[in-house]
């Protein structure tokens, strides 16, 4: 059990012996019912010494099998232990991000089977690119074949299917949402701590700020962010012997906890390649407009590539119900990045969007809960409340 303090877990073992009482009410009261699978769900997935939904339901079946071709990759699907071949199921496919967790992982069970004891299918698609910290063009198109998979289940109404991203994940589910396969039949798409815009990403990461209402404000990023957006620049071009020794030019920029003091003029001079020089000049950029300016002078390939895994290109496209979270003190992606979603979406889309004061990128309670972080789980309470009504009601 992760540390907590003893008051909070008085109150949700109050909350428990609530649901235990209330039994009846359960089964032929709807809101009440989602009330309480709501109440278990968090329970199993911030870890909680009493987890209901596992005491009081038989385990999913994990099924693996494989989606997408050249290559196919690996996708897990977990069944409720009670489910039929009658496509009366809800489902939800959980897109992991960069540097995911092995399917095998504990963690990763824990949540997809906890999100299956609701009475959801629950799909986990593996990703050979985003295990090698790549994000491309073509990652949100395979996970819009990965929910198909899962939607062509037997067990599966295909209305009732949604997806569920996190970090870098969840702003492949957003442009993946708008794909024309799936964007008319998608009902869903959760995304927690996703970047909006790579472009933005990239000044943001580069320059230690963000901007925020017009108003720039700094904001350091963590390094191994650093490290994944600056590989993530260098992928968009072309291969070529320069671009190769680009990498080693902007490391020591990358590391260095501190701003860029703008790119070495001897160095430049040493780059050919238009694309190479835009993204040195860009990683060493000193100030917003620098790398803004930089950004500029790339040529229309990299910026395109760039604006195919960015949400709010695909925005106009998505069909779906969507539901946005972040961190106010994010260090991975910056929480201005949520408000760059919600304003790009088609009116009316936008089903709920909550920033947490405290809880961390894409981990509440990845330190322990104490009581100053009540505030962010009665938050994170009425996402998922809102998330389990959707599904099960």
């Amino acid at each position: 059990m992760r540390p907590i303090s003893r008051l909070l877990v008085r109150l949700v073992v109050a909350m428990l012996a609530l649901v235990v009482v209330a039994g009846v009410a359960f089964v032929v009261v709807p809101p009440f019912a989602t009330a309480v699978r709501t109440a278990g769900l968090l329970a199993e997935l911030l870890e909680f010494g009493v987890r209901p939904l596992s005491a009081s339901t038989s385990a999913p079946r994990r099924i693996t099998t494989t989606y997408g071709s050249a290559p196919a990759d690996r996708l897990d699907i977990y069944l409720p232990a009670d489910a039929r071949e009658d496509g009366s199921r809800a489902a939800v496919v959980l897109s992991l991000g960069i540097h995911p967790l092995s399917l095998d992982d504990p963690d990763v069970s824990r949540i997809a089977g906890g999100i299956a004891r609701l009475g959801l299918v629950v799909g986990v698609p593996e990703s050979s690119a985003l295990r090698e910290s790549r994000v491309t063009p073509d990652e949100p198109g395979r996970l819009a074949e990965a929910a198909l998979v899962v939607t062509s289940r037997p067990e599966v109404d295909p209305r009732r299917v949604g997806m569920a991203g996190f970090s870098a994940g969840a702003s492949v589910a957003l442009v993946a949402a708008a794909d024309p396969r799936i964007a008319h039949r998608l009902a869903f798409v959760s995304a927690f701590g996703g970047y909006g815009d790579a472009e933005t990403l990239l000044v943001d990461v580069t320059t230690r700020t963000q901007e925020s209402a017009g108003e720039v404000i700094p904001w350091a990023a963590e390094p191994y962010v650093r490290r994944d957006v600056a590989a993530l620049l260098i992928g968009a071009i072309p291969p070529s012997a320069e671009r190769d020794r680009l990498a080693a030019l902007v490391d020591p920029v990358v590391e260095s906890e501190l701003a860029p003091s703008g790119p070495d003029a001897a160095v430049l001079s040493t780059l050919g390649e238009p694309d190479v020089r835009a993204a040195y000049r860009l990683l060493a950029a000193s100030s917003r407009g620098d790398a803004e300016a930089a950004l500029a002078s790339s040529s229309a390939e990299v910026r395109r590539t760039l604006a195919a895994i960015s949400p709010v290109s695909a925005a106009p496209g998505i069909r779906a119900r969507v539901f946005l979270m972040h961190g106010e003190s994010d260090r991975s992606i910056p929480v201005s990045h949520v408000h760059h979603i919600a304003e790009a979406l088609p009116a009316g889309s936008l089903a709920r969007l909550t920033v947490f004061d405290l809880f961390q990128h894409v981990q509440p309670g990845k330190d322990g809960l104490t009581l100053e972080q009540v505030p962010d789980l009665w938050q994170l309470y009425l996402y998922l409340h809102d998330l389990v009504a959707l599904t099960t009601e």
